[in-house]
């Protein structure tokens, strides 16, 4: 994600396409659907960039709505699978 992150926020033509929205959060969730990149490494990210808050320089993409729309999701997700899995549990 971090190498992700630093191409999307340099110069270039990755950079042209990956900073704008929803091509990071759309990147990120294609990662994450297709099992490259785990939950609680995009959590263990966005949590980094949440203690910087808006002022970071490298939140800018953390802080665009559609990723924070996946993450969301994503959260709810979790939290669901979480739920689900407990209640597999309780009734064995």
């Amino acid at each position: 994600i971090h190498a992700l992150e630093t191409m999307a926020l340099g110069s270039g033509k990755a950079a042209d396409v990956l900073g704008k929205e929803p091509a990071f959060r759309f990147v990120l969730q294609t990662l994450h659907d297709k099992e490259i990149v785990n939950e609680g490494a995009i959590f263990e990210w966005a949590e980094e960039r949440k203690e910087e808050g808006k002022d970071g320089s490298r939140g800018a993409l953390f802080w665009q709505q559609p990723t924070q729309d996946f993450l969301g999701w994503l959260d709810e997700s979790s939290d669901e699978d979480s739920s689900d899995g407990s209640d597999e549990e309780d009734s064995d």
